[in-house]
């Protein structure tokens, strides 16, 4: 009879304290901003800079560049720096990863140059200047800045467009989009 009324107290007691009781679940998190079907040339290059401002969009990223596509590094940094003369979509996928998980946040802004932007029914080619903001994970570490000049020349297949060739070109700092992709390879 004792074990029975130790058994009833171990009961009451935890029916007391709630451990059994419903509780609100939690609301999902909000997916990452992608654009799946990019129609229009323009939604390239949002993706492109939500691939690199959101770390969930990493594995989406190489979905923006076509089966041929090359990443041409600035001629400078091939020389400055010994980067290759270009890359391909694989090594672009691969760096994004690695730069994500030496970053902790990153922003992107670009800018119209002078140059007119060349568009037609199924090919286009951009001139932006740009600037990244890359913030480490250790705050005892340094904000990157790269910044320079960049030319995409995106094609459209199937009714999506797709970046087949991306030129990076320095301007006022040595430290480009390219070399940064260089560090992080």
């Amino acid at each position: 009879m004792r074990n029975f009324a130790l058994i009833f107290l171990a009961l009451i007691a935890l029916c007391s304290c709630e451990i059994f009781g419903l509780r609100d679940s939690q609301p999902p998190s909000e997916g990452a901003v992608w654009n799946d079907f990019a129609t229009n040339w323009e939604l390239t290059v949002q993706n492109l800079r939500l691939a690199y401002t959101d770390s969930r969009n990493t594995v989406s990223y190489s979905r923006i560049f076509a089966e041929d596509f090359r990443f041409h590094f600035a001629p400078q940094d091939i020389t400055d720096f010994s980067t290759d003369t270009f890359w391909d979509r694989a090594q672009e996928q691969d760096m994004l990863l690695n730069l994500h998980s030496r970053y902790s946040k990153i922003e992107l802004s670009y800018e119209a140059l002078e140059i007119s932007d060349e568009i037609s029914a199924d090919s286009a080619k951009i001139y932006r200047s740009y600037e990244m903001r890359l913030y480490p994970g250790d705050p005892e570490e340094e904000m990157l800045i790269a910044s320079g000049n960049l030319e995409l020349q995106l094609r459209k297949e199937y009714g999506y467009w797709y970046i087949t060739y991306w030129y990076d070109y320095r301007s006022v700092s040595d430290r480009t989009w390219g070399r940064m992709k260089h560090e992080n390879s």
